[in-house]
């Protein structure tokens, strides 16, 4: 399964003493086997792995990708590249290495996991096994 539009604005909590994490929005998801070559780029610019910019499938890694930005966000409070135009100027930006700066204040571990995930080489991220 790629859900190929993950970013925070698709991630639930319960309400109440419920506070069971939930994913929505999977009106652009797939079957991670699904070999359909429909790789139309939807979503939201900071959140989509800098391989999709060059015409690369959605993969697994990719949203693995994306998790590593929603990791960013949760240390900081703040969407990534929100002090910037989402425009094609990010777009080359983010294919040409470009990702948020790490607070100092993140453990040492998560930064590093963070990192990972954001890799440009997509065979070189780490498993969502691995992540969680």
């Amino acid at each position: 399964f790629l859900h190929r539009d993950f970013h925070s604005g698709n991630i639930f909590l319960g309400a109440g003493s419920n506070k069971q994490c939930r994913f929505g929005d999977f009106g652009l998801s797939q079957p991670a086997n699904n070999t359909s070559l429909n790789n139309e780029v939807f979503g939201v610019i900071p959140y989509i792995a800098p391989e999709i910019f060059n015409g690369a499938i959605f993969s697994k890694a990719s949203d693995v990708y994306s998790l590593g930005m929603i990791m960013w966000e949760c240390t900081t409070g703040c969407k990534p590249f929100s002090d910037v135009e989402h425009d094609i100027k990010l777009i080359y930006n983010i294919i040409n290495g470009k990702r948020p700066e790490i607070t100092k204040d993140t453990p040492e571990c998560f930064a590093n996991l963070m990192k990972k995930c954001w890799v440009s080489d997509p065979t070189k991220r780490p498993s969502i096994t691995e992540v969680l």
